[in-house]
């Protein structure tokens, strides 16, 4: 039984409010698709956050769209696909899809061995035993990102604090790992499949973790006999427990911003024979968007070089910070130069070397002098943290104002 272990999608998501990520996370995909075929797979483990948090109607429909373009053939052909909820995935949107692929294709509710060339959607924990082809059969259990779902009574979601939450979701999601356990059979390997921090393991920039605001695991929690831990959360692919090398995250399958610049992503290649994992999992490497951040501190004479310098210009991320001098340079020319060149730069920094006044912009040139997209990024940002009606009835009235003060 060849698996392959892969996590972290985050199908749809943005860098510095303007920057989609979907072309990059398409290449990583389709690399994805290539390994199934070259390397002959049964199974595929996605371990979590498939999709970008508050992700909405549409953005979700291109992302299932994605996932359909390059692993349909994988699942037609025979192929399983195992996918828990992470943090960063809506429950009811995974329970959505969960209900309707057993609308289309119910599963007895009892069977010893779940039928191959499926989706397997899990928003809760569940157990799952599949057999390949060749006989070999393995037992996965699928246990979410760990929030209230976990708890079951009114009385156990009131706390005092946020330790207070954690300690009580940390403790069903313990009792729970341990009910699925229990349901194993002794006689098959098991894999353990979670979206859930281990406490030692280190990570990174945008996607550091507060401990305070996390169910973490301690590496004794991981302590049964495992064929494999197949884990997500952490974008820095490695062990979830120094020397283990059975106890992976796969790590996510791009760079999601700057502090990712010099990572390697990979997924993870597995075999499980006669009843058991065979030697050291292998990474697969996965080729990733460059980031730079670039200083031009002599814009007269390093702008006209960029092009040359940068030959991946068309495809890197890119933050930029400008030093010009307000009384004898034209700082939006420099703008419009540097941006043909970088099209993807999505943060920058404009700092005046006359007065000291620094600026901070996620906005192109153009769109500075353009009142109404100005305010219209204004609210897009300033929003989308709202419910998806609220946003867009304020939304809508504020188009309706530029129309009448004309300016759209």
């Amino acid at each position: 039984m060849r698996i392959l272990h892969t996590s972290d999608w985050h199908l749809n998501s943005m860098l510095g409010g303007r920057c989609p990520r979907n072309s990059d996370l398409d290449r990583a995909l389709q690399q994805i698709s290539a390994y199934l075929d070259t390397h002959n797979f049964d199974i595929m483990i996605v371990s979590g956050d498939l999709f970008r948090e508050r992700s909405r109607p549409e953005q979700l429909r291109d992302g299932i769209q994605l996932i359909k373009k390059h692993f349909q053939p994988f699942v037609q052909r025979g192929g399983t696909i195992l996918a828990i909820s992470g943090n960063h995935d809506s429950e009811t949107f995974f329970a959505t899809l969960r209900d309707a692929m057993d609308l289309v294709s119910p599963i007895e509710k009892r069977v010893d061995v779940h039928p191959a060339g499926r989706f397997y959607i899990a928003p809760n924990a569940r157990n799952i035993t599949l057999q390949a082809p060749d006989g070999e059969i393995a037992q996965f259990v699928l246990m979410p990102y760990p929030t209230t779902r976990y708890l079951r009574t009114e009385r156990q979601q009131r706390f005092l604090n946020i330790e207070e939450r954690n300690n009580a979701i940390g403790a069903e999601f313990k009792a729970v790992l341990r009910t699925q356990q229990e349901k194993l059979d002794p006689r098959w390997p098991a894999i353990l499949v979670g979206h859930v921090a281990v406490h030692g393991v280190p990570t990174s920039a945008q996607y550091y973790l507060d401990q305070s605001q996390e169910v973490m695991l301690e590496p004794n929690d991981l302590s049964f006999p495992w064929a494999y831990v197949a884990l997500g959360h952490m974008h820095r692919p490695g062990e979830a427990i120094p020397g283990a090398s059975h106890m992976r995250y796969a790590g996510s399958i791009e760079r999601m911003d700057y502090g990712e610049r010099a990572d390697k992503k990979s997924v993870v290649l597995l075999e499980i024979k006669d009843k058991q994992l065979i030697g050291v999992p292998r990474l697969l490497p996965l080729q990733s968007t460059p980031f730079y951040e670039i200083e031009i501190a002599d814009p007269e004479t390093q702008i006209p070089l960029l092009a040359r310098q940068y030959p991946d210009a068309e495809l890197a991320l890119v933050r930029y910070i400008l030093h010009w001098d307000s009384a004898t340079q034209h700082r939006e020319r420099y703008c419009q130069e540097i941006e043909a060149v970088f099209r993807r730069w999505y943060a920058r920094e404009l700092r005046d070397t006359r007065n000291g006044t620094i600026t901070e912009a996620g906005l192109t040139f153009q769109q500075t002098h353009d009142v109404a997209a100005t305010a219209r990024h204004y609210l897009q940002e300033t929003l989308k943290d709202r419910p998806e009606k609220g946003r867009t009835e304020l939304l809508s009235l504020a188009e309706q104002l530029f129309v009448e003060e004309g300016l759209s």
